[in-house]
């Protein structure tokens, strides 16, 4: 399915009534606060005297967008994948019509690339100008763990074992050179890292076992990336309805760094030990708590049955005009 095209957003008649501004001055390791002066002055230019919600904590954007005034139309996260991810969230929440447009700044900005978005934070709040509104599927996981039950969204990727385990590990590497702190998080965590046993369920439209046996990880991806740029779900889109499944089986260490250049440019499918799927709904079944990442937001480390949901078209989003139709 085709990514829809809604309203160009020169039809919105962008005005300070219409459009909010959530900025996270803490994205990017704190260097985005370090360039609000230029951010800012380069929004008024762009868009004009638009207002600015600064983020002041954690889950700030996600009670933002989840209390937009009726009037808003536009929503534009700028910061990291943290930001979009809370600011997605918000939106579905509230079933909002607002669109969400994003300008990168952080540290991943994978679902940017996604929707097309120049990585330079100049050039991508001048796209916003001429940018289109297109739908974008979203994910839901719902999980158990003692204490109850809990659930979350997801609109990039969704990650469980082994990746949401970096992701809780990649803290501590946030802000090395070269964009390598994930990478470093990887080594890390395959130093203490041990699978669990896990049958995986497609239940679509029926309930069938698409895997069983030691798991490392399962990556969900509505988008193609994750993990800063590496491209675990080579063949999602943001808008045809499904979600990708990338199963990898246990590895050992040497194993598991000799694939992992390949995770970069989508060359892993091949590898024997992992499987791909398409689906709509799926359950993970596990031996053992494990923990959850939603869009590189560690949610838990002890998730246990473990149930994930496409929502077709949950939310609006901006793309450049000149992006393709298909995303």
């Amino acid at each position: 399915m085709a990514a829809s095209a809604l309203a160009p957003i020169s039809e919105l008649k962008i005005s300070p009534d219409n459009v909010l501004v959530i900025f996270n001055p803490a994205a990017g390791s704190g260097r985005l606060g370090a360039r609000e002066l230029d951010i800012r002055a380069e929004l008024k230019q762009s868009l004009g005297r638009t207002p600015i919600a600064s983020t002041s904590k954690k889950g700030h954007a996600r009670e933002l967008a989840a209390n937009l005034s009726s009037n808003i139309q536009m929503v534009v996260a700028i910061g990291g994948d943290g930001t979009v991810h809370e600011t997605a969230c918000g939106l579905a929440e509230s079933n909002s019509s607002a669109g969400m447009a994003v300008i990168p700044m952080g540290t991943g900005n994978d679902f940017a690339r996604a929707l097309k978005m120049p990585i330079d934070w100049r050039k991508a709040i001048n796209e916003i100008r001429s940018a289109k509104k297109i739908s974008s599927d979203m994910g839901q996981v719902k999980w158990k763990e003692e204490g109850g039950d809990f659930s979350d969204y997801f609109v990039n990727a969704l990650g469980i074992g082994f990746d949401a385990f970096c992701a809780h590990l990649a803290p501590k590497y946030k802000g090395w050179p070269f964009g390598i702190g994930y990478t470093a998080s990887i080594v890390a965590g395959l130093r203490e890292w041990v699978s669990s046993g896990a049958t995986v369920w497609d239940t679509s439209f029926e309930k069938k076992p698409i895997f069983s046996g030691r798991m490392m990880f399962t990556t969900i991806g509505n988008a193609q990336d994750s993990g800063g740029g590496y491209t675990v779900n080579p063949k999602a889109l943001i808008s045809d309805g499904l979600l990708d499944a990338c199963i990898v089986e246990d590895l050992s260490f040497f194993r598991a760094l000799s694939i992992l250049p390949s995770a970069r440019d989508g060359k892993h499918l091949s590898k024997k030990e992992v499987s791909y799927f398409q689906l709509q709904n799926m359950l993970i079944e596990t031996d053992r708590g494990l923990p959850i990442h939603s869009d590189g937001e560690v949610k838990t480390l002890q998730a246990r049955l473990i149930e994930v949901n496409v929502l077709p078209g949950k939310i609006a989003v901006f793309v450049p005009n000149s992006a393709p139709e298909i995303l």
